[in-house]
């Protein structure tokens, strides 16, 4: 035979690109996730929380 056959070729490429592509998602995933979005709504959350502290404040509550 000239050619040797190529069985198993294509499962272990797949099985690769798999792992790379769900490695990398996960970690851009995580990067946005605890790098932009929690740091966002941190800053949200405490920028209304001192507004209702300042709306208690006027109003004497």
């Amino acid at each position: 035979m000239a050619v040797q056959p190529i069985t198993g070729m294509l499962r272990r490429g797949l099985i690769t690109d798999l792992s790379i592509a769900l490695g990398l998602g996960f970690a851009f995933g995580n990067a946005f996730w605890y790098g932009y979005h929690v740091p966002r709504t941190n800053a949200r959350d405490n920028y209304y929380k001192k507004i209702e502290e300042q709306r208690a404040t006027r109003q004497g509550i």
